[in-house]
């Protein structure tokens, strides 16, 4: 789901077959594609089962714990996709009219959601009005979220990336980063239960956090070694299981290092990317297939809760018992809705090609 209409050219996909796939960099077409999983797997996890209201113990629980963190990667996996490939926008018509795929995406599957929630899930039946100001409020889709943080963030990217450029030496680089890192992180991991330890205002702000990271990737092609980068991701993904696990009984999971945008779920997110961004593949086959669901990203994200809907009421109710079913119903569930995705994003893409042709 990379949410930009105007990609590098590396990265755009056009009707040269297989030509197009090798001249592709295939590393960030996996970023993506990963990305869109996690995402999915995140909502098995995190919305769609009853993790966090089951009691922390056992073999399953904890690694489901573990791999909660490295499925809420699938937002900023998408955020530092962002900078990255859009390190060098800058402000023009043609940067503007980028906007219009993602926009008109978002209407489309806004008023198929609609739809859906209101003849087959038979919602409380809300006037049209009031539908019509769902979208603009981004609650049509549930998850709509990431696309009113999106259209800001696309908005400022020609102005983030002339404050990044005005940045005279790396380590003042560093400098920015590392302060972005200690406003966001810091008040998720200090400010709970009541307290209040840090400044907490600018938390929200951590989109610009991975923004930043990704241009700086972009810029200066950091290749650390992957065993360490996989040493971080396993080791920081264990730290709330194994907390949980050594001094919480008799209680739902606690965590102690906060979310996704907090100390230990920025590097997980940054150490992921650093892990995929320059992978490589000589299957012309595999390559393929991560470009097209590369491409489909978007897409796949705006209908994925009609799928969550159409998929998990069914396995709750006739086979999904409790969450040491994890084992078996994730790798069975998350296929379902991945493929599903897969399949109506790419229905709606056929059609708006052949649409566009006549026209």
């Amino acid at each position: 789901m990379d949410l930009e209409a105007a990609v590098t050219a590396s990265q755009k996909p056009n009707r040269g077959g297989q030509k197009s796939c090798q001249n592709r960099a295939v590393g960030l077409d996996l970023v993506r594609t990963l990305a869109i999983l996690f995402v999915i797997s995140g909502h098995f996890i995190s919305l769609n089962t009853p993790f966090r209201q089951t009691i922390f113990e056992g073999v399953s629980m904890f690694i489901q714990g573990s791999a909660n963190p490295l499925f809420a990667t699938g937002v900023p996996l998408f955020i530092m996709l962002t900078g990255y490939l859009n390190a060098n926008k800058t402000v023009s018509r043609k940067y503007y009219r980028g906007c219009v795929r993602v926009l008109f995406a978002y209407l489309l599957f806004s008023i198929v959601t609609i739809l859906f929630r209101r003849y087959y899930l038979h919602e409380e039946q809300l006037s049209w009005l009031q539908w019509g100001l769902k979208v603009l409020d981004f609650s049509a889709i549930p998850y709509g979220w990431y696309i009113e943080m999106w259209i800001g963030l696309f908005l400022l990217t020609p102005f983030l990336n002339m404050l990044y450029k005005a940045i005279p030496t790396r380590r003042q680089k560093h400098v920015l980063l590392l302060t972005l890192y200690l406003m966001t992180a810091l008040p998720d991991l200090l400010n709970r239960y009541g307290l209040h330890l840090v400044p907490g205002f600018w938390i929200k702000i951590y989109p610009l956090m991975f923004f930043f990271a990704g241009s700086y990737v972009r810029e200066y092609s950091p290749q650390p070694a992957k065993w360490k980068l996989v040493a971080v991701i396993v080791l920081l993904c264990i730290i709330n299981p194994t907390f949980n696990a050594l001094f919480v009984s008799n209680h739902t999971m606690i965590s102690p290092t906060g979310g996704f945008a907090g100390v230990t779920g920025t590097v997980i997110a940054v150490a992921v990317f650093l892990l995929l961004y320059k992978a490589d593949f000589s299957s012309p086959w595999l390559r393929a297939a991560l470009m097209k669901v590369s491409v489909l990203s978007l897409d796949m994200y705006l209908c994925c809760y009609m799928m969550d809907r159409l998929v998990y009421p069914y396995f709750l109710e006739h086979y999904f018992v409790d969450q040491s079913q994890f084992g078996v119903y994730f790798f069975v569930i998350v296929p379902i809705l991945f493929a599903g995705s897969f399949a109506i994003a790419w229905v709606k893409d056929t059609v708006c090609k052949r649409v566009s042709k006549q026209l």
